[in-house]
């Protein structure tokens, strides 16, 4: 990064992470209230989707996305990403407006104050990643109280890979979708680990290019077809990822990681 842009870049972090910080103070404690009060799904995901558009606003970040008209506002899905950054679940959810989205969360996340409670009394699942087995199961007994119209969504690669490179994908969110006969929403996002890398505390402005395929049906499939549901998917994700590269490139603007 030349100079004057790692002067603007710090500049906007000093300015955003206050910001950034007060807006979850107040959106979690909307969550949290609307949760605990019994509003209304709509309700609930008002306070997610104020959220994740004033980060993108704070933030700098245009997006860019296509494949919209895929999804269908009436119906849930498991939506399977992969993943560059921690901007990845707030670009997705102001970039699916569409969708109320819960997420399956790492252990860790909760134990940040307010934070943490808000992502487990809003409906999202958290699970252990040391614990595959355990995990496995608590997502299907959160998934069997989940309320109607939520979708799931599931970084299918299971954790961001340090060079940014695109990794095989676990088989939870493909167990999930067969046991509760959800289609597969498959989505693709690029240039968030320019915006937001990954172990800094770093902001960058610009675009980040959000994909999204048609579903994939799993009506009429066996938990057999789980394994070649994963990969199925892993290729569509994959190819989608490629054309959202190619939209930032095509803007002038490098979205790192390795294709």
């Amino acid at each position: 990064m030349s100079a004057p842009g790692s002067f603007v870049s710090v500049a906007r972090s000093l300015v955003c992470w206050p910001l950034i910080l007060s807006a979850a103070l107040f959106y979690c404690s909307a969550a949290i209230g609307r949760s605990l009060l019994g509003q209304s799904l709509e309700d609930v995901h008002r306070a997610y989707l104020g959220f994740g558009r004033f980060c993108m606003r704070a933030g700098g970040i245009r997006l860019i996305v296509n494949g919209a008209e895929h999804m269908d506002a009436q119906q849930a899905y498991v939506v399977v990403s992969n993943h560059e950054s921690n901007w990845d679940p707030l670009a997705i959810i102001a970039a699916l407006p569409q969708l109320a989205l819960r997420f399956v969360a790492k252990k860790q996340l909760t134990k940040i104050p307010l934070f943490g409670r808000a992502l487990r009394v809003s409906g999202n699942i958290i699970v252990d990643r040391d614990r595959s087995g355990s995990d496995l199961r608590r997502i299907r007994s959160q998934m069997s109280v989940r309320a109607e119209g939520v979708s799931i969504l599931f970084f299918a690669e299971g954790s961001r890979a340090r060079d940014g490179s695109f990794r095989e994908f676990k088989k939870g969110a493909f167990a999930t979708a067969l046991s509760h006969e959800l289609p597969i929403l498959p989505v693709a996002t690029t240039g968030t680990r320019r915006a937001w890398p990954p172990g800094s505390l770093r902001l960058r402005s610009g675009p980040v290019a959000i994909e999204i395929g048609p579903p994939i049906s799993v009506a009429g499939l066996e938990w057999s077809a789980r394994n070649g549901l994963r990969d199925q998917t892993h290729e569509v994700v994959g190819k989608l990822r490629a054309h959202a590269r190619q939209r930032l490139r095509d803007l002038g603007v490098e979205p790192g990681g390795i294709d």
